[in-house]
């Protein structure tokens, strides 16, 4: 077994220690070399996790490199920091992160003060700063030895709170450098029935999850696609629960219908039921309230009107200020959406 110690981020602080077991916990940095801004939006804190040599695979590609360059030994801990933060992005309230990809781009450091607390002279002397090409990446001298591990470390602090389940995925779900990560209650319970799935549920589940983190990273810039991951990361779970449904072609290359399960209700022909098997899903593992069901589908709606027509989220290609009452209401589905996501796979996995 090999014990990896790594710095990642959160966008809202962490504050105390979570562990599952013995496969990974997370706790507030407590590096004092590590760098730090009253700025950052992106909150470091350190991960610890473990991994069985028979998880490396060899390869092939880069056989010749592995003397001095442990590519097999990198994927194998990339790949697992992976799997963790999109996990608990999916099934918590908060986006842990790293920088899976560093990239290179112009740019300004910060000043260690914000502008309106700045004098006269500390402002004249940072209007002097020019853009230089920079590499997204956190580090300092000497980091790798203090990340270095034979067994899980004991930090001396308080665990994460804790919510109740039921309350958990409704209330104030937005991140804020002003707030501080919590859990639910069932947290343990819902990674234990995850890492108990069978490899096909886990492959898909991970591929969901990650449908669903490219949501929440775009959740800003490119709201359009982000609601349709939202929404696509449940249809992810859709299709594994209604995988057994049989559907007969007339002709497999335009997959005109022979027979199906589910027939239209109006003239009784053989559909696919796309829609119908996404509002059963909810129904059983998110809530079969009016309410509820209302929310379905318009959020289906939107999703469809974004696959199939010109339809964009307000704001998501030029700049509009014409708020309204309708953009306010879209802006609030797409909030929705990201909760409905949580509560899916968290319900789904409860249930298991």
């Amino acid at each position: 077994m090999k014990f990896i110690k790594n710095i990642i981020f959160s966008k809202t602080p962490l504050n105390g220690l979570y562990r599952y077991k013995d496969k990974f916990q997370i706790y507030p940095i407590n590096i004092d070399a590590a760098p730090s801004s009253p700025l950052t939006e992106h909150f470091p804190l350190i991960i610890e996790f473990c991994y069985d040599q028979s998880e490396v695979k060899k390869v092939k590609k880069f056989i010749e490199m592995e003397g001095y360059f442990p590519i097999s030994e990198m994927t194998a801990q990339t790949n697992k920091l992976i799997q963790i933060t999109n996990l608990l992005s999916t099934i918590s309230n908060f986006r842990f992160f790293f920088y899976r990809r560093p990239e290179m781009k112009w740019a300004i450091h910060l000043p260690e003060k914000e502008i309106s607390k700045m004098t006269e002279e500390m402002r004249a002397e940072y209007n002097k700063t020019s853009s230089k090409w920079s590499m997204l990446i956190y580090a300092y001298p000497n980091i790798g030895k203090d990340l270095e591990i034979n067994e899980f470390s004991n930090p001396n602090v308080s665990k994460v709170n804790q919510t109740q389940h039921s309350h958990y995925y409704y209330y104030d779900p937005l991140e804020s450098k002003k707030k501080s990560i919590v859990f639910p209650q069932t947290i343990d319970d819902i990674l234990d029935k995850y890492y108990s799935l069978n490899e096909e549920e886990m492959k898909i589940t991970n591929s969901g999850m990650h449908q669903f983190c490219n949501g929440l990273d775009i959740f800003s810039n490119m709201k359009s696609l982000s609601f349709f991951s939202f929404v696509s990361s449940i249809e992810t779970l859709v299709n594994l629960e209604f995988k057994n449904e049989k559907i007969d072609f007339e002709c497999n290359d335009c997959k005109t219908i022979k027979s199906s399960e589910r027939t239209c209700q109006k003239c009784g022909r053989p559909i696919w039921g796309i829609a119908a098997k996404f509002r059963e899903f909810l129904f059983k593992y998110v809530s079969d309230h009016f309410e509820a069901k209302k929310l379905y589908n318009k959020i289906y709606t939107v999703r469809s009107k974004i696959t199939h027509t010109e339809y964009l989220i307000s704001g998501d290609n030029f700049l509009e200020w014409d708020f309204t009452d309708k953009t306010e209401e879209v802006d609030m589905l797409h909030l929705k959406a990201m909760q409905l996501g949580r509560r899916s796979f968290a319900n789904w996995l409860l249930k298991k």
